[in-house]
């Protein structure tokens, strides 16, 4: 191997055969030439293993535990996630947003893209065959004292020729940079098959934004209804003379806070609509009905084992891909040191006026063997070679921090799986308690025992306790599909790491 960092590129001389006694011999020069690649082309070398590239991404001293530690229940993570939440609108919404959206489309053409560079680059490997065909016809004026007066002044002439070109892998570069063409393509579809998991839980969490606006706009609105009649009332007993006047302006303040915030909610409603829209590929067509509460909390899932994970999720398997095609390109670039050699044949037939005048039209043949050697490129080859290294190490890398961020949403989705469900368990009985003290409250208000003060108090504190009741069942259905998408599980019946075609 040609270790110096500078090197110079010569070419050996083609031999050339350009009769047709030679043919022969040429056979029999191509065929070693086959054979030498066939039988005395390099092996690669062998790609990391999926352990390797663990070791390697993860920081000194990492490792990864048997169990979560936010869970006990480690079993297999199921698929069809979807269909756990028995809400058959929701999965309509999701098959609409798989087929129109956006932004899934630019990502399909990508994987395409990607598909098909796996072609470009692989057609390297095999011989490229061209061919040139032409025709042209020359006018002369004849000469007064042209001997024959009828000789016909056009002459035509034909070009029919045809080449291989074929570079011979003999060291495997062409191979490493097919590999990691390869790579590279099942990254990109890997990524979108995230892509599609990621696109579901946002058209399903959107969907759940939407019911929970639709659900405080319906309490702003009834808030709004609630201190209205408590202003009517304040000024029925002002008017009997039973309270000052501090009580109706008191009542007044918080109507007008009321109005203002249902003017907030719906532009939150508004907004929530058009999101889930925007997902659907339908936007601004304010067609989405949303529903009037939602669905209920499907049973507990399984969150799998840690160590699986990696393997599951698509946008880590699609991060170590990204590896090992850094891997690749690496290997290509300091196998370009080497020489390389490449087999040229052509052949044709080539006629002009002048040769049919003496019966000439020669078939040609020409045969070459090249060798490319490089010697000095002013550090080019060297230069790429740190460059590979440098983007092998990006790699693995990122591969790490893909690795340890998913760690961590299935840590944050398992604990606030349990720290939700306690909220919920603990407002639903707090609601429950301020309902009733905001009713006795009225009563003793009526009955000229407590003041007006002390009535919107209770009322406003049952109306914050009411909202937060519902953001807190969407933050469980959300905090739900979150947790389905950090431990991998699909939406649909296919396993979440399938590449889509």
């Amino acid at each position: 191997m040609l270790t110096n960092k500078d090197k110079k590129s010569v070419i050996v001389a083609p031999v050339v055969v350009g009769v047709a006694s030679r043919a022969t011999e040429w056979r029999l020069l191509i065929a070693l030439c086959m054979v030498a690649a066939l039988l005395c082309g390099c092996a690669l070398s062998r790609a990391p293993q999926h352990e390797e590239v663990v070791n390697q991404a993860l920081p000194q001293g990492t490792t990864i535990r048997s169990t979560w530690s936010s869970a006990a229940v480690t079993s297999e993570v199921t698929n069809d996630w979807l269909r756990s939440f028995n809400d058959p609108r929701l999965d309509a919404l999701v098959a609409e947003a798989i087929t129109h959206n956006l932004n899934l489309r630019h990502s399909a053409a990508r994987v395409e893209m990607a598909r098909q560079n796996v072609a470009v680059v692989g057609s390297q490997l095999l011989p490229q065959i061209g061919a040139r065909l032409g025709a042209a016809a020359t006018r002369a004026e004849k000469s007064a004292a042209a001997a024959d007066p009828g000789q016909d002044k056009w002459f035509d002439s034909n070009l029919e020729y045809a080449g291989i070109y074929w570079e011979i892998d003999l060291w495997g570069r062409l191979r490493a940079q097919r590999e990691a063409s390869e790579e590279i393509f099942q990254a990109v579809a890997l990524d979108y098959a995230f892509a599609r998991q990621s696109l579901a839980a946002t058209v399903a969490k959107s969907w759940y934004l939407a019911i929970e606006t639709s659900r405080l706009l319906d309490l702003a609105g009834q808030s709004v209804l609630i201190y209205g009649q408590l202003l009517d009332l304040v000024k029925v007993r002002r008017a009997a003379g039973k309270v000052a006047d501090l009580d109706v302006a008191e009542a007044g303040a918080n109507l007008s806070a009321a109005e203002n915030t249902l003017r907030t909610v719906q532009g939150q409603y508004s907004e929530a609509r058009r999101t889930l829209e925007l997902l659907l590929g339908r936007y601004p067509a304010a067609e989405v009905a949303v529903a009037k509460d939602f669905s209920p909390l499907p049973p507990p899932i399984r969150a799998g084992l840690p160590s699986a994970l990696l393997e599951r999720r698509p946008d880590l398997a699609a991060a170590e891909r990204q590896v090992l095609a850094a891997f690749r390109q690496r290997e290509a670039a300091e196998l370009a040191l080497l020489p390389s050699i490449a087999l040229t044949l052509e052949g044709g037939r080539l006629s002009d006026g002048l040769l049919s005048l003496l019966r000439l039209n020669p078939w040609v043949f020409h045969g070459a063997i090249g060798m490319d050697v490089p010697i000095y490129t002013g550090g080019r080859l060297t230069a790429q070679i740190q460059i590979a290294t440098a983007q092998q190490e990006a790699a693995i890398a990122r591969y790490g921090s893909v690795a340890l961020r998913a760690f961590y949403e299935v840590e944050v989705a398992l604990t606030n799986e349990t720290l939700l469900a306690q909220r919920l368990q603990i407002e639903e009985k707090g609601t429950e308690d301020r309902a009733e003290s905001v009713r006795i409250a009225r009563l003793k208000y009526m009955a000229g025992a407590m003041d007006m003060l002390s009535v919107l108090q209770l009322q406003e504190r049952l109306l914050d306790s009411q909202s937060k009741l519902i953001q807190l069942r969407n933050a469980l259905l959300a905090n739900r599909v979150n947790l389905h998408l950090a431990v991998g599980g699909s939406f649909d019946a296919a396993p979440a790491n399938v590449i889509v075609n």
